[in-house]
């Protein structure tokens, strides 16, 4: 019951309580799907797939693939190189301009710890966005801290929560944070869902959004080696 307790008030902490324009008025979705494949005792391959709308079911905001590499330094860290393509409509209403497309690449350390029976969750991750719009090319490197944390509630449910901030090396320097709060159920040792509230601050702007995410695991060793 201390560990609920302790999960509502981080989440609160992070929750914004401010007045809205029209865009932020509206409670948009995001659907996520992330696979980590192990091939070796140390590397994995990354994949994944999100879609984004403005509004729930409707108005498209953006999709994005990505793939990348993990090594595994030790128990704790573990390294990724990765690339993202983004099909992206940056307009609330209907899409009148080409949309933009991103590729991104980036590399990324990651630590586990464990904190008063806490499971921690770090990850700083370092981005090169190119991005295309009506044939102008723009360069936007950022750095991005992600802080999570999951509590179990018995052996198939548990609370999840995490808050990222994202800096720009130019430009509008604190431009984004993520925060999530989230109910997962874990469907097998290897299948996880979630499903909880996205507090997403961006240019300026605080939007609320409904996340889905399906995350999962194979192993691709064991075949390499039968």
């Amino acid at each position: 019951m201390k560990k609920v307790f302790l999960f509502i008030l981080f989440s609160i902490s992070f929750t914004n309580f401010n007045a809205q324009t029209k865009t932020e008025q509206s409670f948009g979705s995001w659907y996520l799907i992330y696979g980590t494949h192990k091939i070796s005792n140390n590397w994995s391959i990354l994949t994944g797939f999100e879609e984004r709308n403005y509004q729930t079911l409707k108005n498209y905001n953006l999709t994005l693939y990505t793939v990348g590499a993990n090594y595994k330094i030790s128990n704790k860290f573990t390294a990724t190189l990765g690339y993202m393509y983004l099909d992206i409509d940056r307009t609330f209403d209907s899409d009148v301009d080409p949309n933009t497309i991103e590729n991104r690449h980036y590399e990324q350390i990651s630590y586990t710890s464990n904190f008063l029976n806490f499971p921690f969750y770090q990850r700083v991750r370092f981005e090169h966005r190119h991005l295309n719009s009506v044939e102008i090319n723009t360069l936007i490197n950022r750095i991005r801290y992600r802080f999570k944390t999951k509590i179990a509630l018995n052996q198939t449910f548990y609370l999840m929560a995490s808050n990222e901030s994202f800096l720009n090396f130019k430009g509008n320097l604190y431009a984004e944070n993520r925060f999530i709060s989230s109910l997962g159920f874990k469907a097998s040792k290897n299948i996880s869902l979630e499903i909880g509230y996205l507090g997403h601050y961006i240019n300026n702007l605080h939007l609320d959004r409904l996340q889905f995410g399906l995350f999962f695991n194979t192993d691709l060793s064991k075949k390499a080696t039968n």
